[in-house]
């Protein structure tokens, strides 16, 4: 088990994050099921944590567990939902657990948040925390699985045959890095 208690990882976590924002919560709630499930091994480097979104969740494992991106154990895989995998290195195995849609029948404020039917005031943000810390496992969808993600970079390094940068050859096309292929997050501007 960590060290610290609910209340202390809460924090931990809300420290991270900037502020106590109701998916950082549900992201404690989460990691610490899904942690004690594994058996409480010990934190950061032997386990591997993947969410499914980019926003709080990662900052709720951090606190917890101590996986980071920068120690390449905590993936960010975005699919927009509202779930994470916890899983024990190198091994892969764990648990993958998901926010249950029935969750948002519970409370307006809480369809509010699910749904993201608009901003949520300062009373309906803390009444959606407070639904968060006392849910019953019932509404989350937890499975046992087992990771098919790279979890480490392993390959040779190559020089793109376009750009001429360097990478991991796992990230080429026939030589050409994935970002000369057209597949980048940014766009070129002039000068």
């Amino acid at each position: 088990m960590s060290s610290m208690n609910i209340e202390e990882e809460l924090e931990h976590a809300i420290a991270i994050h900037g502020h106590r924002a109701p998916g950082v919560v549900l992201g404690v709630k989460m990691t610490k099921i899904t942690y004690e499930l594994l058996g409480s091994p010990k934190r950061g480097k032997a386990l591997t944590g993947v969410v499914e979104t980019k926003v709080c969740l990662p900052d709720a494992l951090i606190a917890v567990i101590g996986t980071t991106p920068g120690n390449g154990n905590l993936i960010i895989h975005d699919l927009g939902k509202l779930a994470l995998s916890l899983a024990r290195y190198p091994s892969g195995e764990g648990y993958r657990i998901a926010l249950r849609s029935e969750a948002a029948n519970l409370d307006e404020a809480l369809e509010k948040f699910m749904l993201r039917k608009g901003k949520l005031t300062h009373e309906e943000r803390d009444k959606v925390v407070d639904l968060f810390l006392n849910l019953d496992e019932s509404y989350f969808k937890i499975e046992k699985v087992r990771l098919n993600l790279p979890l480490t970079t392993k390959t040779p390094i190559a020089r793109c045959t376009t750009c001429g940068e360097l990478q991991p050859q796992e990230f080429m096309l026939n030589g050409t890095c994935k970002a000369c292929t057209g597949e980048v997050y940014y766009e070129k501007m002039e000068e």
